[in-house]
Formats: C-alpha cells, sequence, structure tokens
C-alpha cells in the first residue's frame, strides 16, 4: 500500500497545474514603462524603455532576440526595435503572445488642441498589453508549459501612423512577419489597451471573421473563468498588429478595448488603469498556456 500511495503522490505533483497571473505586479510593470516618460521612437524614454525590456528578459530566462529596422514618420528617420522572447525554443508546437511597447508620438484626440504635438504617457495604449507580457515572462521563467513553447513579441512602431491609412499603423509587425522565417505558431494573439479600469473586451471583427475557432477558445476561457471583462458583443474591423499576421495567412485575434476616453490624450495615465483589468486578460492566457 506504501508503494502505491507514493506513486499517487508522484503522480499528483507532475500533474499539470495553472499559475496564477499577478495582477498587481503587472501593474508595478506598468508604471514602470511610464516613469521612463513618452516612448515614441526617436525619444530619451524610448532608447531607456528598450533596454529595460532586454535587460528584464534575459534575467527572466528567455531567449532574447531584436529586429533592428528604419521607418520614417512626418519626414523624419527613426531607429525601431521589436524583441523576441522566446521560452522553450526547442518544443515544436509555439504560440506567439505580442503587445507593441511604443506611444503615440501626439496627443491629436486631446479636447486641448495645444497639447495635439504632446507625446502621450500611453499607460493605457501600451504599458498596459507590455506589462502583461512581463508578467507572463515571470510566469514562464518558472513554469514550463506542457505542450507550447511561446514566444512574447514586444512590437514597436505601432502607433505613428495617419487615421484612415491603415498600412502607416502597426510597421514593427508588419516588419516582423515580412522577416520572420522560423517555425510557425499555431496561433498569435495580440493584446492592446487591456488595462482600462472600466474594461469591456468585445470581439474584434477581423478576428471573428478569420480565426473564430480561436476566439471561441479564449473567450470560453474568460466565461468558464467568470471574467465578465470578455464580452460576446462585436465590435468595429480594428486595424493592429494582428492584421498583418491574418494577411499572411496565419491564425490570429486581438484583444482590445477600444471604448477608452483618454486614447490619444495626455490623460492615458496609470490612474486610469486597474490591476484588476491586467489580472483578467493575464488570467485568460495563462489558462490559454497551461490547460
Amino acid at each position: 500500500m506504501s508503494l502505491i500511495w507514493l506513486c499517487a503522490l508522484f503522480l499528483s505533483g507532475c500533474s499539470s497545474t495553472i499559475p496564477e497571473f499577478n495582477g498587481e505586479k503587472a501593474f508595478e510593470y506598468l508604471e514602470a514603462q511610464c516613469e521612463f516618460g513618452p516612448r515614441n521612437p526617436g525619444s530619451k524614454g524610448h532608447a531607456q524603455c528598450k533596454d529595460y525590456f532586454i535587460d528584464f528578459l534575459n534575467s527572466h530566462g528567455a531567449t532574447v532576440s531584436t529586429q533592428e529596422f528604419p521607418i520614417e514618420v512626418r519626414g523624419e528617420q527613426y531607429q525601431c526595435t521589436n524583441i523576441v522572447a522566446s521560452y522553450y525554443p526547442e518544443k515544436p508546437r509555439r504560440i506567439f503572445i505580442g503587445a507593441h511597447w511604443d506611444t503615440r508620438p501626439w496627443a491629436d484626440r486631446d479636447a486641448d488642441v495645444t497639447n495635439h504635438n504632446t507625446p502621450i504617457a500611453g499607460a493605457n495604449d501600451a504599458a498596459s498589453g507590455v506589462a502583461v507580457l512581463m508578467e507572463l515572462a515571470t510566469i514562464l521563467q518558472a513554469n514550463e508549459p506542457e505542450v507550447y513553447g511561446i514566444d512574447l513579441i514586444f512590437f514597436d512602431a505601432e502607433d505613428a501612423g495617419s487615421y484612415g491609412q491603415n498600412e502607416s499603423w502597426c510597421l514593427g509587425s508588419q516588419y516582423f512577419v515580412e522577416q520572420y522565417s522560423g517555425k510557425e505558431p499555431e496561433f498569435v494573439i495580440v493584446i492592446d489597451m487591456i488595462g482600462d479600469a472600466d474594461l469591456d473586451i468585445l470581439i474584434e471583427s477581423f478576428s471573428q471573421k478569420s480565426s473564430p475557432a480561436l476566439v471561441k477558445k479564449v473567450w470560453d476561457i474568460a466565461r468558464k473563468n467568470d471574467i465578465r471583462a470578455f464580452s460576446s458583443k462585436m465590435t468595429n474591423y480594428i486595424y493592429d498588429d494582428h492584421y498583418p499576421f491574418l494577411e499572411a495567412g496565419y491564425e490570429a485575434i486581438d484583444i482590445i478595448d477600444m471604448e477608452y476616453p483618454y486614447w490619444h490624450t495626455i490623460e492615458d495615465t496609470p490612474d486610469k488603469c486597474s490591476p484588476k483589468s491586467l489580472q483578467d486578460v493575464g488570467t485568460v492566457l495563462t489558462h490559454l498556456i497551461y490547460e
């Protein structure tokens, strides 16, 4: 009997468990990014934050690689960097989870027109998504998934586009897809603007049209865990960092809350965000990785 009990105990210890996502810790990562100030390409905050991410990911067990690429914005040239943190690269089955890390160079939706050339702090857009990636990195360092290897992708140059000109946005993800030649992911998830204290994530229309099974998988996880921030309602077609992947034939979705009154204004600051919102999104992603 004692041998059987020991075997059962061993098997129980080896059974897969789902790590807990720490929304409070993720919120600290959100605040840390904002302390660098605006992170638009060419700014001091952009250069400092890039080094911060690379140091953080190297110290949290990732295999880190970068993609350097130039962009032109309003006649000015800037150097940009995509950062890729690979976990368990030996695993043949892979997932990409991405978020953009640059911020809007101009608060051009601010009610005060005198702020329209002022760079934004970008707490929700885009420190929130990156904060979730950073907490996932902490989890992945300590807990090997049974099935998937994970690539966390920090896209640059998403947010300096012109309204109504889709191809002027998401330059980092466009470049990544054009250059990528590694193991093909089974699917791609992009998270953007998910820190809003009043979080309401609707189903993005490009995602539903092109990757309905993945939408269902993610939203089912939210439902099973009683995470009510994920709504069954549809939102508009949103050109975001998932779109270049869809265009290249990948299965990809965008998790985003566009109903954010401080979008592209100087009021996009940490006090408008919530650890609970980061917790909700991070929990869904953690379950997706480990279930």
